[in-house]
């Protein structure tokens, strides 16, 4: 049932664009702001683990209880609504789209804006034409974004099962409204073993050669953030040399280039996972 629910989501998220219509996160604001109005709860992790794992556990206990008492079509119909509310929001290939067209209308203030909604931050104040600064960010953002709103969700899914993939999303909410370093370090470390994971796929679907190298010099790399080890990967499975080797490396071809980048590696990923199912 775990992979007919991704085959399912998969091809519901091709329809749709996102999992918008399922994506309604007023719930869970809310309870952090009442956790948060509560006097006893002034220990900053004893609240994110509360805001977190609480629905999380709520989550598994319905989904054990479902798949021990009753058939498993019905297991089927909760991890289908869950992945989808569990992963990324927004349009992510409009948005790169967006971002690639202004840059080829050298409109670089609409090249900004939606670079701010790729980065999900406010419109940041700089040189109008400073276009390679731009593309680095560019891609930095998208090879985050494209990792969080997907591929992580989907490892979680696959070891956790629904509570998995609703404990990544809500750590990534919680990030969203209280972000500290604690909370930075929470989400770290839930994305460390699928940021090797996500390397590894990048070099069977890229570059090879480039690639490979730099998993194996990040493979444990415990300082490193997931974006900059992302942005690294990114660079080698382009064939694009380190950002200290090469400054103005990134193009918008290279931005353009890391949409099919994506498109393999989930293939790529959904083929492994079919072939575990089957020997499982």
């Amino acid at each position: 049932m775990t992979f007919l629910s991704l085959l399912l989501v998969l091809a519901l998220i091709q329809w749709w664009g996102s999992g918008a219509p399922l994506q309604r996160d007023g719930w869970f604001f809310s309870y952090a702001d009442w956790l948060d109005s509560r006097p006893a709860l002034t220990w900053p992790a004893g609240r994110l683990l509360l805001a977190v794992l609480v629905p999380v556990l709520a989550l598994w206990l319905v989904t054990w209880w479902v798949a021990t008492s009753l058939t498993p079509i019905w297991v089927f119909l909760i991890a289908v609504p869950v992945l989808l509310y569990s992963l990324g929001r927004g349009d992510f290939t409009e948005q790169v789209r967006n971002y690639i067209e202004a840059s080829y209308r050298k409109d670089s203030v609409s090249a900004a804006l939606h670079l701010a909604q790729l980065q999900g931050k406010e419109v940041e104040d700089r040189d109008p034409e400073d276009w390679p600064t731009l593309h680095r960010q560019a891609l930095r953002a998208i090879a985050y974004r494209g990792f969080e709103r997907m591929f992580a969700v989907i490892f979680w899914f696959f070891i956790l099962g629904p509570a998995g993939a609703l404990l990544y999303r809500l750590s990534l909410l919680y990030r969203q409204r209280e972000p500290s370093a604690l909370v930075d370090r929470w989400v770290w470390l839930l994305e460390w073993p699928v940021v090797r994971l996500m390397g590894l796929t990048w070099a069977m679907a890229g570059n090879f050669d480039t690639c490979f190298f730099r998993c194996q010099r990040d493979s444990l790399d415990v300082e490193k953030r997931t974006s900059a080890v992302l942005y690294d990967h990114a660079l080698g499975a382009l064939g694009l040399p380190d950002e200290v080797c090469g400054e103005e490396s990134v193009t918008l071809d290279s931005i353009s280039a890391s949409q099919p980048l994506f498109s393999r590696s989930l293939l790529i990923w959904v083929c492994f996972l079919a072939l575990v199912t089957l020997l499982a």
